[in-house]
């Protein structure tokens, strides 16, 4: 019986054994109209390296909304630098981009909880950080949109071995999906001209970050079926495809669109003619604006009292 590392030796006391600095890494300068906090731990999970997530804060005073991004990579690599999120802290909004663990390292359903370790830590950290922990959203793209989806419909219910200090709530007020895969049974026949080089690819990676070969929508009870978790009161969703994808077809976004709007969750698809995966037009300020007028219309609406049943 193979014993989880966190039945051996509890985490080390970090702040003890390492200077401040190096928890708490001062601001730079990489992004305009942004101050900086590169590699910030988040979670610390026995057996593994620290989580760190890269934080970009807005000039000027807060509290700041937040969007929790997690990057692309197929489960298997990526980088918290990546994404199209690098103009939102010139606009106000900050990014807290997530290093997740890798399928190399852990498989499915490990990786969404580093995610919702990473929100909880947004939300305890909101003091020192100068964020607005009543406005939290999460944006993810290809592989990282599905991470972000699984957290995000899965709220406070644990889907693996929590991680981090379980400080904070885990929900997210909206998400962002950006050519996320869903249906991981229906992934190989609803790519778009897929080549048997990229089947077989796509086949490998699947089993890698599964352990397993994928069930999808035969079977609604797999844990790794998203509409299994969603319901009322899950958050809206901005669903952006390309009808041109070649590694994740269009037809995911539409199966997890309907789902989610059979099951009461609030969702919108926005198909882009002629973009590929990952597709530059992904990154155009236009579509930019287009999720910051998302999430504002989120948080304006969220920030509006609601009127009592007594009241006129």
């Amino acid at each position: 019986m193979t014993v989880h590392p966190s039945e051996i030796l509890p985490v080390p006391d970090y702040a003890a054994l390492v200077p401040a600095h190096f928890l708490h890494p001062p601001a730079v300068r990489v992004l305009p109209g942004a101050r900086s906090h590169l590699g910030v731990p988040y979670a610390t999970p026995p057996g593994w390296r620290a989580l760190r997530l890269d934080l970009h804060l807005p000039e000027g005073p807060g509290p700041h909304p937040v969007v929790v991004y997690a990057h692309g990579g197929s489960w298997l690599g990526g980088m918290p630098g990546h994404g199209p999120w690098h103009g939102l802290p010139a606009r106000g909004t900050a990014v807290a981009s997530v290093g997740y663990r890798l399928a190399g390292e852990v498989p499915f359903p490990e990786p969404v909880e580093d995610l919702r370790a990473a929100i909880r830590w947004v939300r305890s950290h909101g003091d020192r950080y100068d964020l607005d922990p009543h406005r939290v959203a999460g944006w993810g793209s290809s592989a990282g949109a599905y991470l972000m989806t699984m957290a995000a419909l899965s709220g406070e219910r644990p889907l693996g071995r929590p991680i981090g200090d379980g400080v904070g709530a885990a929900g997210v007020d909206a998400v962002v999906d950006h050519y996320g895969p869903a249906d991981l049974g229906r992934l190989l026949d609803d790519a778009h001209e897929p080549t048997s080089e990229g089947q077989a690819g796509t086949a490998a990676v699947l089993r890698t970050f599964l352990g397993r070969d994928p069930d999808g929508s035969d079977n609604p009870d797999d844990p790794a079926n998203p509409l299994r978790l969603a319901g009322p009161g899950a958050p809206p969703f901005l669903i952006v495809h390309g009808d041109a994808d070649h590694r994740v077809g269009l037809a995911q976004s539409r199966w997890l669109h309907a789902g989610l709007r059979a099951a009461g969750v609030p969702a919108e698809l926005v198909v882009l003619p002629g973009a590929d995966h990952a597709d530059p037009a992904f990154f155009d300020p236009v579509e930019v604006e287009r999720v910051l007028a998302f999430l504002t219309a989120v948080w304006d609406r969220a920030a509006v009292p609601v009127p009592s049943r007594s009241s006129p």
